[in-house]
């Protein structure tokens, strides 16, 4: 069976000769299309083929977790690469198994990597965990992306989120299909389709820090997951940064506010006061586009919140634009600081942006595992090392007019 890689750029190539072929030329197109349909049958094959093989391979490290009376351990892991004398036991297992995958996936390995199948969620097994003083009996604590995916902000507002990805993923846009009526024996016409070209790629992010050698030789839980947590956070705050105002340049995946197609309401010249009216007519925009389906919800950020719960609808009414801070115009609002406030227009700076949608047509990717690089020399004066945690995100918005946003609220 051929590599996943090698099928998709096939049919990649296969799909854009498809897209580009005479619509009058029946027997090239009917050509064209069973040949996509066939590599879209090997790729399914293909794909199912690395299920059943990740799978397996995930039931074998538990099985290692289970014979090891322990779970993987993140600050041995650490240790054990920053004293540069190899990795032993489950966490030697796990590295193989990233090593193997990244291979699998066509990825560039810088340091030690995190297979995908460690990172989902685990199985809930318990593990007689031996310790000094007796043994201790620990659930196995929830994998790395399942804590991830609870962190983002998007998730939390509705965003579809991907994981264990390869190679580029398209999308369909509803530009894709048309429908008509016609009479039996009619042909549907298919000149009008607009093939979408919308697709997910691998963009690599990192996490750089410094740990302490002493807070490595700790073999506290708390320590565990005092390390798990600081990844977590800043490797969250990467992709909602990306997802909310990526700029589609140097490496950065291009988030919402800067996604061409989506409606803008404007406050003013140089920036205004949130409104009322403004409110619901980030609404009427995607309503109108026949967007209004998903998971519907306003984001912003805490100084425009501050803002609409000072703000009376209309004067004198003792009712603010939100009342609790979680709701607005009676759909879900989440805030993030991560949200931009400063934003410019005309001789306004310092401007905040309020977005409203569709967010299941938010979409975050992730391919394969995490790609851990340790620096021991650099701050080895402050018995320091110096980590960084490679990544391989994206994120695209799927239907633009999914989406509107006011950036030019004064706050």
């Amino acid at each position: 069976m051929r590599k996943i890689a090698e099928i998709r750029n096939e049919l990649t190539k296969a799909a854009e000769t498809a897209r580009n072929i005479d619509r009058s030329d029946k027997e090239a197109c009917e050509k064209a299309i069973e040949n996509v349909n066939e590599l879209i049958r090997e790729l399914n094959a293909a794909n199912a083929a690395e299920a059943a093989a990740q799978a397996l391979a995930e039931r074998s490290f538990q099985e290692k977790e289970k014979a090891a009376g322990r779970s993987f351990s993140i600050v041995k892991f650490l240790r054990e690469l920053s004293e540069g004398k190899g990795l032993t036991g489950l966490e030697k297992d796990a590295a193989d198994m990233g090593a193997d995958e990244y291979r699998r996936l066509g990825l560039a390995q810088q340091g030690t990597v995190l297979p995908a199948c460690f990172l989902r969620a685990s199985s809930g097994q318990n593990y007689t965990v031996p310790a000094e003083g007796g043994n201790l009996i620990e659930t196995a604590p929830a994998r790395y992306m399942a804590d991830l995916k609870n962190r983002l902000i998007v998730n939390s507002l509705g965003a579809t989120v991907l994981t264990d990805l390869v190679g580029t993923v398209p999308f369909l846009s509803s530009s894709s299909f048309v429908g008509g009526w016609g009479n039996e024996g009619d042909e549907a016409p298919i000149e009008k389709i607009n093939f979408s070209k919308i697709t997910l790629t691998p963009h690599r992010n990192w996490v750089v820090g410094a740990l302490s050698k002493d807070l490595l030789r700790q073999t506290s839980v708390d320590v565990e997951n005092l390390i798990k947590n600081k990844l977590l956070e800043h490797h969250a705050e990467m992709i909602d940064m990306a997802a909310f105002a990526g700029t589609g340049a140097n490496g950065q995946p291009t988030g919402i506010l800067k996604t061409t197609g989506i409606t803008t309401i404007a406050g003013a010249t140089n920036g205004a006061a949130i409104t009322w009216k403004n409110i619901v007519a980030l609404e009427t925009a995607v309503n109108s586009n026949n967007a209004n389906k998903g998971r519907m919800a306003y984001a912003t950020n805490a100084k425009v919140v501050g803002e609409l719960k000072t703000v009376e609808k209309t004067t004198g009414s003792g009712r603010f634009l939100t009342e609790d801070g979680k709701t607005l115009n009676g759909y879900p609002m989440e805030w993030s600081n991560i949200v931009p406030s400063n934003l410019s227009k005309g001789t306004g700076t310092n401007l905040s942006a309020l977005i409203f949608g569709n967010w299941q047509d938010l979409v975050v990717g992730q391919w394969g595992g995490i790609d851990i690089v340790i620096d021991p020399f650099t701050a080895a004066r402050k018995a320091e090392i110096i980590m960084t945690l490679n990544a391989w995100n994206d994120v695209k918005v799927v239907e633009p007019k999914s989406f509107a946003a006011i950036v030019d609220v004064i706050a």
